[in-house]
């Protein structure tokens, strides 16, 4: 095998396996939906302990953010990616054996909530920094199109379950038998947990991380596993560039007393700020409460037994087919344009779902097939809409808008905004539409996505085609590079 080549394998070796924790993010997401009316069947819990059962995963995601970014900061980008598969080797078998008892159930939800956020930010941030710039948006983007992956493998498991054991809700289905349903759905998760841990151990260190802790010759190794000589000395120049600005942008006093960077400096305020926007906005969409809640939203607008699973499988189908459209463009049209086209769609999609809820609220419509189609057109339109938009760029956002030496901490804080609002939002869901109908939940979540719209618009700039270190000087506001 030539060495060109070669470097194209490694290329596809390490997609893959940042594909794969993208896979296992989605499933672990995507699954509650289905096992959701087994635990309901079940097990003795009130709504308050169900919606805490859905939203543990989020609130598991805050102190995990933190972990990751510990672990990638101070042991290594890898260090964290291999975390997440034991942290979820742990988790799945504490759900399974809980006997249907809340706390051990609630206690193996937060672990898979606290690997969903090493995924969310070891593997973007591991891919972001070895990646080649002109591929790093479809290459980070790959992270999103297999967690779409896992989120309709979740729903073709919860189809093939609902087969195999009964439907939850039919009186003729034994207790036992949708009791195993919800742990066979649950144990699924556990096959590319293996995969990923032991693939892992094939991968090298991210350069940038090697460069930062000033082993440089250990960076220019991982680089040559996907460039060549010339490449690699190009990049490991511009890292040391920027090394070098930094230094002299620190005055003499401050060295000297050993002022350490952080993220009140002017020249991290503004990325920081808008990564942290972008990430609490994305989640502020309602995106994780739709996937989670689709299935007992679908029953309640009418339909009844798989009809139910059906439409959770086709708006998660969407779902991944919109992501193959917007890794397609994310490199060649930009990040920006694509936010504004998916913020834009997915509020008026949120807009049609709350109208046909309002329809069903104040009786101009019947619950049936006709209004629970009309709920999965507009799921259809925003799933759609945020896969082609926040679903692909919000993985670029944080990992491209920080500067490398707050990229962790920084890339934590903004993560910890979008798990804490996708938390909120989830635990207060199901008391929230019984306060004020879910025509009132989802109007609110399509004006906020309008916010959401206007941020895009008016401050984002635009990334596409530039290196990490040439974005980072055009916040700095160094070397003339202050358009981007």
């Amino acid at each position: 095998m030539s060495d060109a080549a070669g470097k194209r394998r490694y290329d596809r070796y390490l997609f893959s396996m940042c594909g794969l924790a993208g896979l296992l993010y989605g499933i672990d997401v995507g699954l509650i939906a289905a096992a959701l009316p087994y635990i309901k069947a079940t097990c003795p819990f009130s709504a308050s302990q169900l919606a805490s059962l859905v939203a543990a995963v989020l609130l598991g995601g805050i102190p995990g953010f933190v972990l990751a970014a510990f672990v990638s900061e101070r042991f290594g980008r890898l260090a964290a990616f291999r975390l997440t598969a034991m942290v979820f080797g742990v988790a799945v078998p504490l759900i399974c054996l809980s006997s249907g008892s809340f706390w051990p159930m609630f206690g193996g939800r937060l672990l898979q909530g606290v690997g969903c956020a090493l995924v969310g930010l070891a593997a973007p941030l591991y891919l972001a920094e070895c990646a080649d710039a002109k591929h790093r948006g479809m290459a980070t983007g790959m992270i999103q199109l297999v967690l779409t992956v896992g989120l309709v493998v979740a729903a073709v498991v919860g189809l093939a379950v609902t087969k195999m054991f009964g439907s939850a809700e039919s009186p003729d289905v034994p207790l036992s038998a949708k009791n195993h349903a919800w742990q066979a759905i649950f144990w699924f998760s556990a096959i590319p947990t293996v995969f990923l841990f032991f693939g892992s151990f094939r991968l090298k260190e991210s350069p940038r991380w090697l460069f930062k802790k000033g082993l440089r010759d250990a960076a220019r190794a991982s680089l040559l596993m996907n460039n060549d000589d010339a490449k690699a000395d190009a990049v490991l120049a511009d890292m040391a560039r920027n090394a070098a600005d930094e230094c002299r942008g620190v005055s003499a006093d401050a060295a000297a007393q050993g002022v350490r960077e952080t993220l009140l400096q002017r020249k991290y305020v503004l990325p920081f700020a808008l990564a942290f926007l972008v990430m609490s906005l994305t989640q502020a969409t309602g995106i994780n409460s739709v996937l989670n809640y689709s299935v007992v939203l679908f029953q309640k607008a009418g339909l009844i037994a798989d009809r139910a699973n059906w439409a959770d499988t086709a708006i998660k189908f969407a779902n991944f087919l919109m992501t193959v459209v917007a890794i397609s463009l994310v490199d060649r049209r930009g990040r920006k344009f694509l936010l504004k086209i998916g913020t834009s769609g997915a509020a008026a999609g949120l807009a049609v779902v709350g109208g046909v809820f309002m329809a069903l609220e104040r009786g101009w419509l019947a619950p049936g097939l006709a209004a629970g189609c009309a709920v999965t057109a507009g799921f259809i339109m925003f799933i759609s809409a945020y896969a082609v938009g926040p679903g692909v760029c919000v993985w670029l956002a944080n990992s491209e808008l920080m500067p490398l030496r707050i990229r962790a901490n920084g890339m934590m804080i903004a993560g910890f905004g979008n798990m804490a609002t996708s938390w909120a939002i989830a635990q207060m869901f199901l008391p929230w539409s019984q306060a004020a109908g879910e025509s009132g939940v989802f109007f609110t979540l399509a004006a906020v996505t309008v916010v959401y719209f206007a941020v895009v618009a008016l401050f984002l700039p635009e990334t596409k085609g530039r290196t990490l270190e040439e974005i980072e000087r055009y916040f700095a506001g160094r070397g003339g590079e202050r358009r981007l």
